[in-house]
């Protein structure tokens, strides 16, 4: 079970740290199922999977594909809620984050912390918005975004193809 997820819209993305997208998600999830647009059908599937992505971190989070303007901006708008949300508090206590039901029996794997820190998950989010609405800052060259980190944004080195 890999630690990072690669979060990707339409050839651009970047890695995060899979307890801070998981956690991102829950919150996302949560805004998308109490709006409006909840039992539309590109908003049920996308919730769907990112049930699945926070819990099982072998899997990516793609985003984008095939929506519309709209639904962009839909999305921009529930990702800002889950971030406004997530502001409040400054940490999680694992014993809450393990009892979220996400995904079945399954639940966000929380690695041994005692908590989490919002303000790293909440900066994953920011990026998220920046990345579905094209303006996520390219990483330095020769290297990868990684967000979500304890320690916030950090950069992974490219390797090259051998």
């Amino acid at each position: 079970m890999t630690k990072t997820q690669y979060v990707g819209c339409e050839n651009r993305g970047f890695w995060a740290y899979d307890v801070a997208l998981g956690i991102f998600l829950k919150h996302l999830i949560d805004a998308a199922a109490t709006s409006g647009q909840a039992e539309t059908a590109w908003l049920a599937t996308a919730i769907s999977s990112w049930r699945e992505v926070a819990c099982i971190s072998d899997y990516g989070l793609t985003l984008g594909s095939g929506w519309s303007a709209a639904q962009r901006q839909a999305f921009i708008a529930l990702a800002e809620v889950a971030c406004a949300r997530l502001a409040e508090r400054a940490s999680i206590p694992a014993g809450e984050i393990v009892g979220w039901p996400i995904l079945d029996d399954l639940r966000i794997h929380t690695r041994g912390a005692v908590e989490v820190h919002t303000a790293p998950v909440v900066e994953l989010g920011r990026a998220i918005i920046e990345l579905v609405s094209g303006e996520l800052p390219k990483a330095p060259d020769g290297e990868f975004w990684f967000y979500g980190t304890p320690t916030g944004r950090q950069t992974l080195v490219r390797r090259s193809p051998d």
